[in-house]
C-alpha cells in the first residue's frame, strides 16, 4: 500500500511502509489495536540494516479516525495482514510478527501461509481490563471507551515521535480482539515452526499468563522472552534493544 493510498491520515508516521533489503528473506510487521506502522520503525530499521525486507502494513481502519475503525472488525484487519504477507511471498523465507493484536493476526497468518517464524510481542489471550470480555453488551452503553489522558509513558527522544493511536476505540470494536484471540489460540495448536513470544512482566494491559499459554500451544520450537520493566508498547520502551536482538536471533 503506497502513502498514496491512505488519505487522511493523522500523521504522516501512520503511512504503512516497506524496506528493501538485500537478503532473500522478509519479514511482515503487524501493529496492534487502534495502532499505527510507526511503532515499528526502530525494529524494521534494524532489521533492514542487517538485510532483510521489511513490510509494514497499515491495518484498514486505523490511523485515520476512530469512527473510520468503528466501520472495521477483525475480517478486514486479517485481510490487512494477509494481503500484506502475500505480497512478500516470492521471497526465499518470509517471517510474521506483531504487537499486542498484530500478534495474533501473525499466527492466524502463519497458520495459512509457509511463514518460515511467528513473533508475538504482547498478545493478549487474556487481558486486565475484564470489562472488555463484556463489550458485545456493554458497547450499547458505553459505546466509547477514552485512553486515560496519562497513557504516554516516559518515552526517549529517539522514539517519542512514534508514540501515534486513536484516543480510545468504540466499545464493539473490542468484541473483534476477543474474537481474534479465540482463534490465535486455535490456530497456534496447528503451528509447528520456530516462534517467539515476548511478554512485559509489568504489561498495563495484557495479562502476562498469555505469553506462558501462547509459548506451550504453541509448541516445542517456542522461545519465551521476558521484559523485566516496558509497557504495553514495549516496541518504544527502553528494552526495545531487547526485543530488535530477540528477534534477529529468531529469524536468523
Amino acid at each position: 500500500m503506497s502513502r498514496s493510498a491512505v488519505p487522511d491520515l493523522f500523521d504522516p508516521l501512520c503511512a504503512p511502509f516497506r524496506l528493501e533489503g538485500d537478503r532473500d528473506e522478509a519479514v511482515v510487521l503487524v501493529h496492534g489495536f487502534t495502532g499505527v506502522p510507526a511503532h515499528f520503525r526502530p525494529l524494521a530499521e534494524f532489521l533492514h540494516g542487517h538485510g532483510y525486507t521489511v513490510n509494514v502494513p497499515l491495518l484498514p481502519g486505523h490511523g485515520t479516525t476512530m469512527e473510520d475503525m468503528a466501520t472495521t472488525g477483525w475480517r478486514d484487519w486479517l485481510r490487512g495482514a494477509e494481503q500484506a504477507t502475500a505480497a512478500v511471498s516470492g521471497f526465499g523465507r518470509v517471517h510474521v510478527g506483531g504487537l499486542s493484536m498484530g500478534g495474533l493476526l501473525s499466527i492466524l497468518v502463519a497458520s495459512r501461509y509457509a511463514t518460515a517464524t511467528v513473533t508475538t510481542i504482547d498478545s493478549p489471550l487474556l487481558v486486565r481490563n475484564k470489562q472488555t470480555y463484556l463489550a458485545p453488551i456493554l458497547h450499547r452503553f458505553r459505546p466509547v471507551v477514552a485512553w486515560p489522558e496519562d497513557d504516554q509513558p516516559a518515552l526517549d527522544q529517539e522514539v517519542r515521535p512514534y508514540w501515534l493511536t486513536y484516543p480510545g476505540f468504540y466499545t464493539k470494536s473490542a468484541g473483534d480482539l476477543i474474537r481474534l484471540s479465540a482463534m490465535a489460540w486455535s490456530a497456534a495448536g496447528r503451528i509447528r515452526r520456530p516462534a517467539l513470544v515476548i511478554q512485559s512482566k509489568v504489561d498495563e494491559s495484557v495479562d502476562p499468563r498469555s505469553a506462558e499459554w501462547l509459548a506451550s500451544r504453541l509448541g516445542p520450537s517456542t522461545e519465551l522472552v521476558w521484559l523485566e520493566r516496558a509497557f504495553h508498547n514495549a516496541l518504544l520502551s527502553d528494552e526495545r534493544d531487547i526485543i530488535h536482538q530477540r528477534v534477529l536471533e529468531r529469524i536468523s
